[in-house]
């Protein structure tokens, strides 16, 4: 190997030692011990983790409405229960002088429809997806109704 090989395979090597430091970083890029004392963590921008809401707090200032529903409920009459789509639904007499066993046989053949979630005749009662809170279906006639509780 000549003088003039050596010389540049040595200026190469010493290069490639000199680009290696450089990339490794800076003063300015590894954070100082007094730096990091004193930072505050930040929670990460990104949020790929999505959020379901727990159920909603009561408000201490309930609304004659809110209350009517669940003074309604609490006093409903409870006739057994039903098959539902994930397991036994509570009959409970919510209006009107419905009998027993009357909602328990609308209830009866309303029950496999119930995961249609669209509303149905059953023996003259229109049944269908409750809009009140703790009730899954209700069926009405006339003046009478009565709900499937889970």
């Amino acid at each position: 190997m000549t003088r003039t090989m050596k010389l540049t395979a040595t200026a190469l090597l010493g290069l490639s030692l000199a680009l290696s430091a450089a990339a490794c970083g800076d003063e300015q890029a590894a954070p100082s011990a007094e730096s990091s004392a004193t930072s505050v963590a930040t929670p990460p921008s990104d949020r790929s983790v999505p959020v379901v809401p727990g159920p909603k707090p009561k408000s201490s200032t309930a609304t004659s409405t809110e209350t009517e529903r669940e003074s309604t409920q609490a006093d409903a009459e409870s006739c057994g229960s039903t098959k539902g789509p994930d397991g036994a639904l509570q009959i409970k007499l919510v209006e009107g002088d419905i009998t027993c066993d009357t909602a328990e046989g609308v209830a009866k053949e309303y029950s496999p429809l119930i995961a249609t979630g669209k509303p149905q005749d059953v023996k003259g009662w229109e049944c269908g997806p409750s809009t009140t809170a703790g009730e899954l279906a209700r069926c009405t006639k006339d003046s009478q109704a009565f709900a499937l509780v889970p």
